[in-house]
């Protein structure tokens, strides 16, 4: 691998690793989190310290999911430091989140794909990995699932696109994609979006192979399996478009994102991959970064139908949570802007529209950051409340000091809270300073 190659790669990966730590480090508190007690602490820690863990119950359902990989994750990082403590899970989730850029980067590395134009790619990487408009994920270490999720992904589409002959490589697409299955509901997403690689080179090849084929009936198998699954938790009905204005208004606000809810801006973003894999196909020049990048760009595409159905009765804005779903697709759409540059380099008169996309995608962050920083504030803000009345009620055993107003206790139902404050077993796990004196 060349040394600039290299460089850039070290570079990019520690302007990263500084930028989440910094806002880990500055708005992260140690104190679990909302789902963190339930799901983590007195249904997956407790039974492990008190020896009734079954191996069943680390794939079993958690509202939506399956959240397998963060169950085991959870498990190593508490048997490494012996604590309970969500700061040290949000620093850990660097370390993950990081893995998916330097995948990104060594794939197009060792394809020899990056250079000219294309490292234009890196400010999309960088912003999307930098930048804390995904501060639920970033700041609450139980979050890990949608690195997972995504890492997941990533290694099922290289192994399709760079080993798509092989048996050994298709076990592990077949592997990667119930993995996939079991970390979130949306994880059903992956084995459809490596089939469509599947089918990409099909149709780039003029050929159809059965071995692919079988696959892809496999894939699907695992897709309609995986949605056989996934729990209906009738209180969650009510976020559901109830009909096609729903999924219109929803998509233009996921589509336009990181802009404020613009089709203009959802076209300029999305509509790269879509224009360009159709052109490539069309003349055979798709290559192997190509294909990669094609599925990176249906996986998030699906993730935003997804969202547009499962969430979009009177959507206003984007959930935080749910924005790094959209990080590969538009690494994928920045890939295709810069492909179209490309092929239109001699065509002066709209050889700049590729640039577009470039001059949206950095606008909308810039003009969203503000807006970022403050919801960073406020979940700061409550988060120094939670700690507080939860450190009171430690020191008192006052019950009438956990009735807060939401938010202000890290917990929606204070005597469940309580409950599990009180308890033998977690209580001792718990960060050491919310018992000082």
């Amino acid at each position: 691998m060349p040394t600039r190659n290299i460089l850039a790669l070290l570079a990019t990966l520690l302007l990263i690793v500084a930028a989440r730590l910094y806002f880990v480090g500055t708005f992260g508190v140690s104190l679990p989190y909302w789902d963190q007690w339930d799901a983590e602490g007195d249904f997956l820690l407790r039974p492990w310290i008190e020896g009734r863990l079954k191996l069943r119950e680390l794939w079993q359902p958690h509202n939506e999911h399956r959240i397998f990989p963060t169950r085991l994750f959870s498990l190593l990082i508490f048997n490494f430091t012996g604590v309970w403590d969500n700061l040290i899970e949000a620093r850990v989730n660097i370390l993950l989140a990081s893995c998916i850029p330097a995948m990104i980067l060594l794939f197009l590395m060792r394809q020899k794909a990056l250079h000219g134009p294309r490292w234009l790619i890196l400010i999309v990487i960088i912003a999307q990995f930098s930048l804390p408009f995904s501060y639920e994920n970033l700041l609450v270490g139980f979050q890990s699932q949608f690195y997972f999720l995504i890492i997941f992904t990533l290694l099922a589409i290289i192994l399709a696109t760079t080993y798509p002959d092989s048996p050994v490589a298709m076990a592990g697409v077949a592997v990667l994609s119930w993995l996939s299955v079991l970390t979130m509901g949306s994880g059903i997403i992956t084995p459809i979006a490596v089939a469509g690689v599947y089918v990409l080179q099909s149709i780039q090849k003029r050929q159809i192979n059965r071995k692919q084929v079988l696959l892809a009936v496999l894939l699907a198998g695992l897709a309609a399996a995986g949605y056989s699954i996934i729990p209906q938790i009738e209180a969650n009905h009510i976020y559901r478009a109830r009909n096609l204005s729903d999924m219109w208004n929803a998509l233009q606000l996921i589509l336009a994102w990181p802009v404020l809810k613009s089709w203009p801006a959802a076209v300029v973003l999305w509509i790269p991959g879509l224009a360009m894999v159709p052109w490539l196909l069309r003349t055979r020049a798709l290559s192997r970064a190509d294909l990669f990048m094609a599925g990176c760009v249906m996986w998030s595409l699906a993730q935003t139908l997804a969202i547009a159905y499962g969430r979009g009765q009177s959507m206003g804005s984007v959930s935080s949570r749910y924005t790094e779903l959209f990080t590969i697709g538009l690494i994928g759409n920045a890939w295709f802007a810069v492909r179209f540059m490309e092929a239109m380099v001699k065509n002066r008169r709209i050889v700049w529209l590729g640039a577009v996309f470039f001059v949206v995608f950095v606008w909308g962050h810039i003009s969203r950051f503000e807006h970022d920083m403050k919801n960073v504030h406020e979940s700061y803000g409550n988060s120094l409340k939670q700690e507080s009345n939860v450190r009171k009620y430690l020191k008192t055993g006052d019950p009438s000091v956990l009735v807060q107003p939401q938010f202000e206790i890290p917990y929606p139902d204070s005597i469940r809270l309580r409950s599990l404050l009180d308890n033998p077993t977690i209580r001792p796990i718990l960060p050491s300073y919310l018992s000082r004196e």
